[in-house]
């Protein structure tokens, strides 16, 4: 959906089976998002585009048992970055112990659909605790904003 003003009435007619998603809502929190954080307009154009690696969900039998932190290795050419369970919930970087179980789809990031397969799982090796965010004292920020939207105000909430 556009326009925001319409978002009460697709819940009124339909609250249970419809999900209200405003594309000037997103696009002008990723445009801010994007100004504040170098490289992730990239980032998003290679997740979201029709170039390089894309997201596929599979069932892996051979997984079942396992949790989601002993599978993130077992994939060469794929990077698990989810699970979508037996009731159609998708978990997006799941905690390490969730569990995978019979029926469960593991969500990679890979080149194509046929690109990867499930390893023997020899790699045990294991890299360590993750270091600390540093706290930095948050730094004056400076943004010209050209043009306008009727959601700008939205947009500089943002920042905040």
């Amino acid at each position: 959906m556009q326009d925001v003003d319409n978002r009460e009435l697709v819940n009124m007619v339909a609250p249970e089976i419809a999900e209200v998603i405003v594309a000037h809502d997103i696009i002008g929190r990723l445009m801010i998002q994007c100004a504040r954080q170098p490289g992730l307009a990239y980032v998003l154009e290679n997740l979201m585009g029709f170039e390089g690696s894309e997201f596929y969900l599979e069932s892996w039998p051979t997984l079942n048992g396992l949790k989601f932190g002993e599978i993130i290795c077992r994939f060469d050419d794929a990077v698990p970055i989810g699970v979508k369970d037996n009731e159609g919930k998708i978990w997006l970087n799941p905690e390490d112990e969730m569990e995978i179980k019979e029926g469960f789809e593991i969500l990679v990031l890979a080149e194509d659909n046929d690109s990867y397969t499930v390893n023997e799982g020899k790699y045990k090796g294991f890299v360590g605790q993750m270091p600390e965010k540093s706290k930095k004292a948050a730094s004056k920020e400076k943004m010209l904003f050209c043009g306008w939207r009727r959601d700008m105000a939205d947009m500089i909430t943002q920042l905040d």
